[in-house]
């Protein structure tokens, strides 16, 4: 059956998205695809802008990959240049940059889908070399308070008094885990020790292939999520299990001694807390991710299941260093 190819240039954007479009499917069989709602709309509306450039450009045609390269690229210095003049932060322009990979990902599997004789888009290096740019040209967040991550978590850890707050910091700053997910719910009506149940066993790191502990927890909105800790933490919490039966703490008393610990190491700022772990793990399991050959996209993607997040925005918030 002959390909039929819109003639307009917004539903084109429509079409390519659709091959990728992945709502309320499992990871494991679309690990690319767009699985929430809230970045199909992001990712959509930043191709959607980006087109109305390649119009004024006088191109009208997505699958003329050679010429699509080339209007990304200076779209790209130019919103990057645009960003820098009026000294804005890199946040929305790594939103942009996410997109566009997301749209350069949904041609190529179009075109692939469709066996069309067409160049595939190789954008990698590309979208790279502005991320690192961004990364030097543009501060990092227009929020006064932008990073919340400790300088130094782990001495912080040893500073903790007790034994089961030092554990859950440990699961915290290990595996990303909420509070409530580490056994100390901010919410006094919320009852979510961590039991046997949540030991899954040792086996191999999803990102670098190494042996951790897999801790699997329940957290905000219901959400079941596998965390990796080392095999030393996986273990602590393992006998933590045996003597105890499950893993909990009031919420108030694991702040106060986080807060104290910061305070005696020179970490401490103001409401910076338990969540400051959680930003600490996104950060170096991002960029642990780019290390281990991950693009930006996908190394996002796997931060935001480890955290618990299944949106964009949310994730940017973290992995912000």
């Amino acid at each position: 059956m002959k390909h039929r190819w819109p003639h307009s240039i917004h539903s084109q954007v429509e079409a390519v998205f659709h091959s990728i479009r992945s709502i309320r499917e499992l990871k494991i069989n679309t690990p690319l695809g767009i699985r929430s709602f809230g970045s199909w709309k992001i990712y959509k509306y930043e191709a959607h802008r980006f087109v109305l450039f390649m119009l004024q450009r006088g191109h009208s045609d997505i699958l003329d990959t050679k010429t699509l390269l080339n209007d990304i690229t200076d779209y790209l210095e130019g919103r990057l240049a645009y960003y820098v003049k009026k000294k804005r932060s890199r946040q929305t322009f790594e939103t942009t940059l996410s997109a566009l990979g997301k749209f350069i990902y949904a041609v190529n599997n179009y075109i692939v889908l469709h066996t069309l004789p067409i160049p595939l888009l190789e954008a990698e290096e590309i979208r790279m070399d502005f991320y690192n740019r961004s990364k030097t040209l543009l501060k990092k967040s227009s929020r006064i308070y932008d990073n919340r991550a400790y300088p130094d978590p782990i001495g912080l850890i040893a500073s903790i008094k007790g034994a089961t707050f030092q554990l859950q910091a440990s699961l915290q700053y290990e595996g990303g885990l909420r509070t409530e997910g580490a056994g100390a719910p901010s919410h006094r009506r919320l009852k979510n020790p961590l039991n046997k149940d949540c030991l899954l066993g040792i086996g191999p790191d999803p990102v670098t292939g190494f042996d951790k502990g897999i801790v699997e927890s329940k957290e905000k909105g219901g959400k079941v999520t596998k965390h990796y800790v080392s095999v030393e933490t996986y273990r602590r919490f393992e006998e933590h299990l045996d003597k105890n039966g499950d893993l909990k703490s009031d919420y108030l008393k694991y702040l106060e001694a986080i807060n104290e610990a910061a305070k005696a190491t020179g970490q401490y700022v103001l409401r910076r807390g338990s969540h400051g772990f959680k930003h600490n793990f996104a950060q170096e399991r991002y960029l642990e991710c780019i290390n281990c050959g991950y693009s930006h996209e996908h190394a996002m993607q796997q931060t935001s299941l480890e955290t618990s997040h299944f949106r964009l925005r949310e994730t940017l918030t973290y992995t912000r260093g």
